[in-house]
């Protein structure tokens, strides 16, 4: 997570200290049995919570995953929505009963250097169109030897991995 990926130099979070990302998972009858309805992201450094910023989708505003927010993203984009089509959330949170594997990295991408994360993405398209702008990095960024050459020893630290009711992992 960098700064200029979630709301610039405004987002309260100094990602180059400690802090906690929370991820809730709401059902349609707030229980471990109902249907997969929201994804909410949350944030927690020094003791204070912060909510995910807001993003701005087709003239309505967004905090959380919805198939609302999914399908008016696509659409905003001109993308095709293989979301909805595969079944939306409902259909995510079958899968997540079935069993994931919580997989986390530290990578470089020697495709598209990272610019689909924080820069223009699609390069071959106008920043200006829907869906485009990602970020404020350079299109000339995240060149995987670049990186390597100047951050080789670059490191991460995941630690205390939690699961449980809502509110109680934070």
């Amino acid at each position: 997570y960098q700064r200029r990926v979630h709301g610039g130099s405004s987002f309260p979070i100094d990602t180059s200290k400690p802090f906690t990302v929370v991820t809730q998972f709401i059902t349609s009858n707030n229980s471990a049995d109902g249907d997969l309805v929201e994804i909410r992201r949350l944030y927690k450094q020094n003791g204070k919570i912060y909510e995910n910023p807001n993003v701005n989708v087709n003239g309505s505003t967004y905090s959380s995953v919805t198939d609302k927010f999914c399908n008016a993203q696509k659409n905003e984009f001109g993308d095709i929505n293989m979301f909805e089509q595969k079944g939306g959330l409902k259909a995510m949170g079958e899968s997540l009963d079935r069993g994931m594997v919580l997989v986390m990295s530290l990578w470089d991408d020697h495709d598209v250097h990272m610019l689909w994360l924080d820069s223009n993405y699609p390069t071959d398209q106008p920043p200006t169109k829907p869906g485009i702008a990602r970020g404020t990095c350079s299109t000339t960024s995240g060149v995987p030897s670049d990186v390597e050459s100047k951050y080789p020893d670059s490191s991460v630290t995941y630690s205390n991995i939690r699961y449980g009711e809502i509110g109680s992992t934070y």
